[in-house]
């Protein structure tokens, strides 16, 4: 079984990226099919820079996960398999940009 990894962040679209107008952030959940916690964090971030990301923070990870894990939860479960299929899985949970008088993004 290959080695997957966990990783949660926080991302803003890039000025140039087609997001940026209509989202002012957002949770990334991402699981990693990787040799170990370093090419994990590595794959992820090129990802988000390819995909015009920016890493706000990491929330939390990378960390070794197992499919025992998921059994009760069905949505990361299948995000987790789709990690063992094809390399990667990232779950985006986006909210709008912010309005009335705050920075946006």
């Amino acid at each position: 079984m290959p080695n997957i990894y966990f990783i949660h962040y926080e991302l803003r679209p890039a000025p140039h990226s087609e997001d940026f107008a209509t989202t002012g952030g957002a949770f990334a959940l991402c699981y990693v099919q990787a040799a170990d916690e370093t090419s994990a964090r590595i794959a992820a971030e090129r990802y988000f820079e390819e995909t015009d990301w920016i890493v706000v923070d990491l929330e939390s990870g990378p960390e070794q996960v197992e499919r025992a894990l998921y059994e009760d939860e069905p949505d990361m479960l299948d995000a987790y398999d789709e990690a063992v299929d094809h390399g990667e899985c990232f779950l985006f949970h986006l909210w709008p940009p912010e309005t009335g008088g705050g920075v946006l993004h």
